[in-house]
């Protein structure tokens, strides 16, 4: 196992410019510590570290997501909402297919 942790520590995480590393205060389970290390040493992220940044960013872009959707069902119930889309829609109907032979819309 120390080769793995040895071949794991000498992989470097790609800096990204304006977004420098922070040292975080949280607190997790012992079991989520001991899980995160075993997966690690298995090979599935470089570094502790970079298998708990991945984890954390997937999570605030799934409630991103989350958050956009719920705009999406919100603005699809505003009927003033709908049907300003239906009066835009209809207004460029004739652009879309403009310049296109008849027949080929």
């Amino acid at each position: 196992m120390a080769g793995t942790r040895t071949r794991h520590s000498q992989r470097k995480r790609r800096p990204v410019a304006g977004d420098p590393l922070r040292k975080a205060g949280w607190q997790v389970r012992q079991s989520v510590v001991e899980a995160v290390k075993d997966a690690v040493e298995k090979g599935a992220a470089g570094s502790q570290n970079a298998f708990v940044e991945r984890a954390l960013v997937r999570e605030l872009k799934e409630l991103r997501r989350q958050r956009v959707y719920a705009a999406y069902a919100q603005a699809a119930a505003d009927p003033m909402f709908t049907e300003d889309m239906r009066s835009t829609t209809a207004a460029f109907e004739s652009t879309a297919s403009d310049g296109l032979a008849r027949g080929e819309a």
